[in-house]
């Protein structure tokens, strides 16, 4: 997932890798705490890599943070009221 948010943001080194790792695991975080399935944060599928990757780009691309913060609350609310996707 990290090569992938490099790719999309243009980024070519790895100076950032530490920061955007730690959103990575913030976001599975955040998922997890709404019930979205633990298997599933761990190894997402692509609804799921979306989501994460949209949390990540909320903080990497600062000219559209309010863009990818609202498209990141949407993931979630769909997520939410997909039943294979939530904790029992």
């Amino acid at each position: 997932m990290l090569d992938n948010i490099k790719k999309i943001q243009g980024i070519n080194h790895t100076e950032f890798d530490n920061m955007i790792n730690t959103w990575i695991n913030a976001a599975k975080l955040d998922l997890k705490s709404i019930g979205i399935v633990s298997t599933l944060v761990d190894n997402p599928d692509n609804l799921v890599e979306t989501a994460i990757i949209t949390y990540v780009l909320m903080f990497l691309d600062v000219d559209n943070s309010e863009m990818y913060a609202k498209s990141y609350s949407m993931q979630k609310d769909v997520l939410r009221h997909l039943t294979e996707y939530i904790e029992v």
